[in-house]
């Protein structure tokens, strides 16, 4: 669907210089948030619109560590979303061997009203169309 490169930063790691379980959560969402920005949902825009992401269960599965200063890139492999938001996102350092993957779950906030709603159709179409160009 989507991926982005990055650098391990002194921040996502602990004191053995590994990238802590946190950051690949924080880089998951990250990419989430890249993906809207990409689709004409900025996070002005979502404010605008009284949308926010609230945080569910998550699954983290690590097979390598990731170092301080190491390159890796995030791919998104796959976004299903009903209700909520299934995101599956693999790690993968610059010898392209996957280091972690991770299942996040998201659901719509409307910060009005203070509670979880379905997805927003403006919003919802454009993660069926990625999702059918991805597979």
């Amino acid at each position: 669907m989507i991926c982005k490169n990055y650098v391990v930063s002194g921040e996502d790691v602990n004191d053995f210089m590994v990238m802590e379980d946190a950051a690949y959560i924080s880089y998951t969402l990250r990419l989430l948030y890249h993906f809207l920005f990409h689709n004409g949902f900025s996070r002005e825009k979502l404010n605008a619109l009284h949308l926010g992401l609230q945080e569910g269960n998550h699954a983290l599965v690590c097979h390598k560590n990731l170092m301080f200063t190491e390159p890796f890139f995030v791919e998104m492999k796959y976004c299903y979303v009903e209700d909520k938001i299934n995101i599956k996102s693999c790690f993968f350092n610059s010898k392209n061997e996957c280091c972690a993957e991770v299942i996040k779950e998201v659901e719509w906030f409307d910060s009005i009203r203070r509670e979880v709603i379905a997805a927003p159709k403006q919003i919802l179409k454009h993660f069926k169309k990625q999702t059918l160009r991805g597979a």
